[in-house]
């Protein structure tokens, strides 16, 4: 009988001892978020409030916090502290015209355009366009916002030379793609994208209201026509607190 008790009570040990004080800060931190329903973009309590709350430390709060900001979940802004993340938005790597469906379907979308001029291709744009250096080239730069908050900055550089007087025609309300068809009647049937990691400079920072040296999800590269002719040559930063890249795989039987 003895014995009984004796190996229950070590083995309760055993499974206390596998929690870590961080990981068990971490799913009170969130379970509490959960339960208290608090809305995106709100503030969570003080750590003085959690932490006596919890009978925990500073510490070991921090930790789990700080976790929970590297995935998303929470981030924090200087001079309001920690807040709820808006939920991520999924980017499905399929094209650039599918994303923009989504986004106008699913949310509150609006465009900006910082700068729209004509210039001549250089070394980077001329290999990706498969044009002549000093070959007529539009460059957009634009800033994307989902309900009022902005979350991409692009640039873009479209073959002159297959939409002439393109400005005519684009604004900030319209769609590009649907202009290429029903202007140009051009249909874009494929695409190459390349993802990265990069960190944002002061001035990209500014334009997506994150903090200078925040980490950025970085894609390149080029939409095609049927004949594999690049139409346009684009760039884009997203902000990685408000997207999650994924592939779908398909198993070959």
């Amino acid at each position: 009988m003895y014995t009984v008790n004796y190996t229950l009570c070590k083995e309760k040990t055993v499974m206390e001892k596998r929690i870590a004080p961080k990981d068990d800060a971490l799913e009170k931190l969130e379970n509490y978020i959960l339960t208290n329903h608090l809305p995106a973009n709100s503030k969570i309590p003080s750590e003085r409030y959690l932490c006596e709350l919890w009978g925990m430390n500073r510490t070991t709060l921090r930790q789990a916090i700080k976790i929970l900001v590297g995935c998303g979940r929470l981030y924090s802004k200087k001079g309001k502290g920690t807040l709820i993340a808006e939920p991520k938005i999924t980017r499905d790597i399929r094209g650039v015209n599918a994303l923009s469906t989504y986004l106008r379907n699913e949310f509150s979308f609006t465009t900006k355009i910082l700068s729209f001029r004509t210039i001549e291709s250089n070394k980077q744009i001329s290999k990706n366009l498969h044009v002549p250096l000093g070959h007529k080239a539009y460059e957009i730069i634009r800033l994307r916002n989902i309900s009022g908050q902005p979350c991409v900055l692009e640039t873009m550089y479209l073959n002159g030379s297959l939409c002439p007087d393109f400005d005519k025609y684009y604004n900030e309300t319209n769609s590009m793609y649907s202009i290429f068809k029903n202007i140009y009647h051009k249909e874009l049937a494929r695409g190459e994208e390349s993802i990265s990691i990069t960190y944002a400079s002061e001035e990209e920072a500014e334009l997506l209201d994150i903090e200078t040296g925040s980490p950025v999800f970085f894609t390149k590269g080029n939409t095609q026509m049927e004949d594999g002719t690049p139409f346009e040559y684009y760039k884009a930063l997203f902000r990685a607190d408000r997207f999650r890249f994924v592939s779908n795989v398909k198993w070959d039987k």
